[in-house]
């Protein structure tokens, strides 16, 4: 397994995901990685188990912007990423949001197709995040 950190992923995943779409599509997706990196780094930590959010805590003593994105990894990035697609994460813009569930929907697979996270202890959170999207999904057309 790849022992990369949350920002290599999030770079990785959004490069791939906005290769050659549509500038607004891109700018979208640019939006949605903005809004899940300022997530992270200020709501991250209470998702984290204890010896995570010390580690967490250490690091941004010494150095706080994006200490989330330096110091943890997938495992932890896939288990933010229902509560990500819960109603105060959600973009306020409707085609924003759907980018945001659909995005959030993807990179947990994306995750799990690229051997980032182990699929058999992580497919709860797998699952948890596909249960998440469909109330987001549900709730943005209504």
């Amino acid at each position: 397994m790849d022992d990369a950190n949350v920002d290599t992923i999030l770079k990785r995943f959004f490069a791939a995901s906005g290769h050659g779409r549509h500038p607004e599509t891109q700018l979208r997706y640019a939006r949605v990685q903005r809004q899940l990196r300022l997530f992270l780094e200020k709501d991250g930590i209470s998702l984290l188990s204890a010896p995570s959010a010390q580690l967490l805590g250490l690091e941004a003593q010494f150095q706080p912007d994006s200490a989330y994105a330096r110091v943890l990894g997938a495992e932890e990035l896939l288990h933010a990423l229902p509560t990500f697609l819960t109603g105060p994460h959600l973009l306020p813009d409707f085609h924003d949001r759907l980018a945001q569930i659909s995005l959030a929907s993807r990179l947990a697979q994306w995750l799990c197709s690229r051997q980032l996270v182990e699929r058999t202890s992580s497919w709860e959170d797998v699952v948890l995040t596909r249960a998440a999207a469909e109330r987001a999904r549900r709730s943005a057309v209504t």
